[in-house]
């Protein structure tokens, strides 16, 4: 079975629509595209973090053990980066196209621990409550922290089902109106929220069932007021 082109899985990590549909179908039924686009993701959030202003050197081999251990791929069978011009092209692209996107105000999803650090205020939080849409064993937790640099809401959720798509963070003014924040990685994100959204109208927390590609809000799962 052919694989997905890396150019389209670069557009779709970086949330931008695809030309050719059939990606889609493609990655419902492929685990290898599905993890290279997952891996893809983690490089877009490096990328939006650095907001790298020059061009991105080769890495190591040793670097690139070391990123595909994080992303879950098996090490052992990791080609030298000499024998990977397309991946490595994709990642390239990805990582620089999402520090252009950042600094435009896309969002960057980071791995995190649910305990903020003793540097950290914790403005406002709220248990995410199971919909009917999730599983009984579903639950979360969302926090409003403020580090050093910036305010992030920090989503965390336990006893969900590996997503056919992604998951994705909104935040809801209980009304009509939905924010997108950011896609859950591993269960647990930090979101930077950006300074114009009131969080005395947009308090409600909202994670969706979301399909590849998918840009408008899909299934809610789980629901949470911030207090």
């Amino acid at each position: 079975m052919a694989h997905a082109d890396p150019d389209l899985l670069t557009l779709l990590a970086l949330g931008e629509p695809v030309p050719d549909v059939s990606v889609e179908d493609h990655l419902r039924v492929c685990a290898t595209c599905r993890s290279e686009l997952a891996a893809l993701r983690e490089v877009a959030t490096v990328g939006r973090e650095t907001r790298a202003e020059r061009d991105l050197p080769m890495p190591s081999e040793d670097l690139w053990t070391r990123i595909a251990a994080e992303t879950g791929q098996d090490t052992s069978s990791v080609v030298p980066l000499r024998r990977r011009p397309r991946r490595w092209r994709a990642f390239l692209a990805v990582a620089a196209a999402a520090a252009v996107i950042g600094a435009a105000g896309a969002v960057a999803v980071d791995r995190i621990t649910t305990a903020p650090a003793a540097s950290e205020q914790v403005l406002a939080q709220g248990d995410l409550a199971r919909l009917a849409s999730a599983p009984d064993s579903a639950r979360g937790s969302a926090r409003v922290v403020r580090t050093a640099d910036r305010t992030v809401l920090r989503v965390s959720v336990d006893g969900m089902p590996a997503p056919d798509g992604l998951y994705q963070v909104w935040l809801f003014d209980g009304a009509a109106t939905m924010i997108p924040l950011g896609v859950l990685t591993n269960g647990q994100a930090d979101m930077p929220l950006p300074e114009t959204v009131d969080l005395n109208t947009y308090r409600v927390v909202d994670v969706s069932a979301q399909r590849w590609g998918q840009q408008e809000h899909g299934t809610s799962m789980l629901q949470g007021r911030l207090g």
